[in-house]
């Protein structure tokens, strides 16, 4: 645009040469220099504009741009909020459960500091058992070669190793000497008002030989018996019924301190078994009592003594009765 209006100014610069009238094409050119000036001017600044134009939609697109990444951000921001408030609920989760672990070890703590204490306690019950248990075998292996004879009645200044000698002799058929250790009375009196008498026997071949022959004291009012333990004792009384049903229907069975064995089979009792065999004890007792017109035990008769000269010593015959 510049270029033709210079152009134009050139051939008006030479019309004007040619021309005679000098002052009006002097004028006319003055004034096309000073459009042609204003024209630069124009187009200088259009090009500015052209130039700012431009820079504006750069602007404007960098605008965009940012307003996309605006954009692209403000949904991070949200997803980060969210994901914030998502971890915030599981911390506040994780505490509660914190919380509650806490509480849970603390009681946990507190249950094995009482089971430790229980444990403490039953290690002490069971050595307690352990010691009681030595203790009651140590008991019994004491009394392991002592007999007790009861019904045999008492006389005073007796002398029971001599007494107890001449019954195992009448009464049992034991025709060797038997070796003794200590014979006494101990205990409560029995039904014939006499207590009964312990003798430690040296042998134990020799004490069950004397049991073997207990046999021949059915029907009569004496008895013979190992001795045990008061606690050993309270449980074979237990048993006793259980022991006679069972011999009585013809099965096997040993009595080994506390512990009853049928056909070879240890018996563990029950309270229904028991009771059956108790009723049983006391029919065979009400039967025994009908067919030898038993009546109840009374105390024994004052006792009449006789003396008989032996070889080696004096003694009252008869006078275990």
């Amino acid at each position: 645009m510049a270029l033709n209006t210079k152009s134009l100014i050139e051939e008006s610069k030479k019309a004007m040469e040619q021309s005679d009238n000098d002052s009006n094409m002097n004028k006319i050119l003055m004034i096309l220099e000073k459009i042609d000036v204003r024209q630069q001017k124009l187009e200088d600044k259009l090009s500015k504009i052209d130039e700012m134009s431009h820079s504006l939609s750069q602007m404007c697109n960098k605008i965009t741009e940012i307003e996309t990444s605006i954009s692209d951000l403000v949904k991070r921001n949200s997803l980060i909020e969210k994901s914030v408030e998502d971890i915030g609920g599981l911390l506040d989760t994780v505490v509660e459960r914190c919380t509650s672990n806490k509480k849970e070890i603390e009681n946990m703590k507190r249950r094995n500091t009482e089971i430790e204490r229980q444990i403490e306690n039953d290690n002490l019950k069971e050595n307690f058992k352990q010691i009681e248990h030595s203790l009651l075998d140590l008991r019994c292996r004491s009394m392991k070669n002592n007999l007790i004879f009861s019904g045999l009645g008492f006389q005073q200044n007796e002398n029971c190793e001599e007494k107890l000698r001449r019954f195992m002799h009448n009464e049992l058929g034991i025709e060797f000497h038997v070796e003794l250790g200590n014979v006494h009375r101990f205990g409560k009196p029995g039904l014939n008002g006499a207590k009964p008498i312990v003798a430690r026997f040296l042998y134990r071949k020799e004490l069950e030989a004397v049991l073997r022959n207990t046999n021949k004291l059915k029907g009569k009012s004496f008895g013979v018996n190992e001795q045990f333990p008061e606690e050993i004792e309270t449980r074979r009384k237990k048993l006793y019924p259980v022991l006679k049903k069972a011999r009585h229907e013809g099965k096997q069975v040993k009595l080994v301190r506390d512990k009853l064995f049928i056909n070879g089979k240890q018996y563990q009792s029950t309270e229904e078994e028991q009771n059956i065999a108790t009723e049983y004890r006391e029919t065979l007792l009400k039967n025994n009592q009908k067919q030898s017109g038993a009546s109840p035990p009374v105390p024994p008769r004052p006792f009449k003594r006789t003396r008989t000269q032996s070889s080696d010593t004096n003694y009252e015959e008869n006078e275990y009765v």
